[in-house]
């Protein structure tokens, strides 16, 4: 029971890291100095889709969990 919860809390964090990581994107936006050099959070696009990722797969752990 307690490998289903722990599943279930890393999918939940995980997938609201990624969601907030594309928010972040979002928020801050981008944009262009006067030198011309372009200034965004592009780190922030792959930590969305690894933590996005994560939480796929602790979703799936969980199911499997769940039903075995």
């Amino acid at each position: 029971m307690e490998k289903t919860k722990l599943s279930w809390y890393t999918m939940i964090v995980t997938f609201l890291a990624g969601i907030g990581s594309f928010g972040l994107i979002a928020l801050l936006g981008s944009s262009i100095d006067s030198n011309g050099i372009l200034h965004e959070p592009f780190f922030l696009s792959p930590m969305g889709y690894f933590f996005l990722l994560i939480s796929l797969i602790s979703g799936l752990i969980h199911l499997y969990q769940r039903n075995h």
